[in-house]
């Protein structure tokens, strides 16, 4: 559990910095939840169950050291919200009906876990005939159309996949900002161009707020 170990050793390398015990962080996670126009719009979730075994065993890391572990909070968001989350990321046209089945049985401020109702949305989705595990916990296929083909975010599809393809085979991708251009797309259709930063290094120009 490598978050585990990394929560261990911001503690340790405070406590060491500081002379104090008095050192706390927070690890805040929830379940992946892949997103359209990024390489995992094709990706599977996983899931709640399978989630919230992984944030148990989380936990149960963050605690084997309890000189270490009592200094470290844990927030997390566990499997079912994430899966309605993903339904609602990736869903077409048809996921309307279910926000709005949802609407007309009580749903009211789902992002507060003390009003939503994973069951409700079930149901929900039964109502209008809507397939949840079709939306979420499926993997896509290259070939698929997406519900957001039609919108043009600046990144090339076929990019995409390739970067996708890239992760399935643990492929570490070098940053854009450091080496020659991937032709991504982004840059030409967004007018962005790359600037030299005081270092010399090549960085994205940042515009201010």
């Amino acid at each position: 559990m490598q978050i585990a170990r990394l929560a261990h050793e911001v503690i340790k390398a405070g406590r060491a910095a500081t002379g104090s015990k008095d050192i706390r962080c927070t690890v805040s996670i929830g379940g992946f939840v892949p997103k359209p126009h990024t390489p995992f719009q094709w990706a599977a979730m996983s899931s709640p169950e399978v989630i919230d075994h992984r944030l148990r065993l989380l936990k149960q890391a963050i605690n084997a050291d309890r000189s270490l572990g009592r200094a470290i909070g844990y927030r997390y968001h566990d499997g079912q919200p994430s899966l309605i989350e993903g339904l609602l990321s990736r869903g077409d046209r048809r996921v309307s009906a279910v926000i709005r089945r949802v609407w007309e049985q009580g749903g009211r401020f789902d992002g507060w876990s003390e009003h939503f109702s994973y069951e409700r949305w079930v149901r929900a989705c039964a109502d209008v005939g809507v397939d949840l595990d079709w939306y979420t916990t499926r993997e896509r296929d290259q070939l698929e159309v997406l519900p957001w083909d039609h919108l043009d975010s600046g990144l090339d599809k076929d990019w995409l996949w390739q970067d996708w393809q890239d992760s399935l085979s643990e492929y570490e991708q070098d940053d854009c900002r450091w080496t020659p251009c991937f032709d991504c797309g982004v840059c030409p259709s967004m007018d962005t161009e790359i600037q030299i930063g005081p270092t010399g290094r090549k960085l994205l120009p940042v515009t201010p707020v």
